[in-house]
């Protein structure tokens, strides 16, 4: 087997057990929460809640990308993977697609790196972005492979002037279609609290191998809080109604 289709078979099954990637991070994150309590033990209390909120602004962040993308976009477009496979019924050029090839998986590493910068381990940090890099890389070269026999002259042309992963501001093309807010709460409302639990549970973690006990901090059982009530809301209305169901997207 060449080493493409290699890296494009390693894609194919990384996807399909994406969700539990993540799980094997968790005994070395375990290992470094021990001394994770450095910055508030060197610079005081308020400097590290003021570093814990910029690094939850910046998986935030990433989790806004991620809605700016998928409000504006098809269903059905630029290879969305399924559990039956890869599905393209239209190539995505403009708006996010066209600065970079791949925003949700940019999006996915701001996330991640929002969460990792949080446990205040640098070569936590390092190796863990550096196996999500060749994690996405995998991933990408897969849903490449599927986009070129799609579609293509047409994706070659788009491929060869957007970027993969790092986004070109001067290429942007506004999106052809308009933002539905009920879109992007439907797909992305799952991140969003995943991305809430997983800060929350890091808090009490670190309270509790640092300190020997959880300290429910008011600001942060208040969030989860009002994550979960939401994540329900959302829920029961993707479920049980129709409210946001819109036909196409």
């Amino acid at each position: 087997m060449m080493l493409r289709d290699h890296i494009q078979k390693q894609g194919e099954v990384l996807f399909r057990y994406r969700g539990y990637v993540p799980l094997f991070l968790v005994p070395a994150i375990f290992f470094v929460l021990q001394d994770s309590e450095w910055i508030e033990n060197r610079f005081g209390d308020f400097v590290d809640d003021v570093y814990d909120w910029c690094c939850f602004g910046i998986s935030v962040a990433g989790v806004g990308l991620r809605a700016a993308t998928v409000g504006y976009v098809s269903r059905r477009t630029s290879g969305r993977n399924t559990k039956k496979g890869q599905v393209a019924d239209e190539l995505n050029t403009t708006g996010m697609y066209s600065i970079v090839r791949h925003p949700l998986f940019l999006a996915n590493m701001i996330i991640m790196a929002g969460f990792l910068l949080a446990t205040g381990s640098i070569w936590l940090i390092a190796i863990c972005l550096l196996a999500c890099c060749l994690h996405y890389e995998r991933i990408a070269c897969a849903e490449e492979s599927f986009l070129m026999e799609r579609f293509g002259a047409r994706y070659r042309a788009w491929a060869d002037r957007t970027p993969a992963f790092l986004p070109r501001a001067s290429l942007w093309a506004p999106p052809t279609r308009g933002f539905c807010w009920r879109t992007a709460l439907k797909r992305e409302y799952l991140t969003a609290f995943g991305m809430i639990v997983a800060f929350t549970l890091l808090d009490y973690a670190e309270d509790l191998l640092a300190l020997g006990r959880v300290e429910l901090e008011a600001e942060t059982t208040i969030l989860f809080a009002c994550a979960f009530f939401a994540f329900l809301l959302i829920r029961f209305l993707r479920k049980k109604t129709r409210l946001l169901h819109i036909a196409g997207r």
